[in-house]
């Protein structure tokens, strides 16, 4: 149980961004596709990124 709780802290943020970021695309979708799908290639550049330099970080 506490390997779970250790694990949940280490992802929660990832979890709440990811649902945020999903929350924001279906509120795009609802206006119009096109800003919908401009904004999913925005997320996913943005989460790439993010990623990236985490990983650059963990290197040092």
């Amino acid at each position: 149980m506490k390997k779970f709780i250790v694990l949940l802290k280490f992802i929660l943020n990832d979890l709440l961004f990811i649902g945020g970021c999903i929350f924001i695309l279906l509120a795009a979708y609802r206006v119009n596709t096109n800003i919908g799908l401009f904004l999913t290639g925005v997320f996913f550049m943005f989460y790439a990124y993010l990623l990236s330099s985490h990983a650059r970080q963990k290197e040092r």
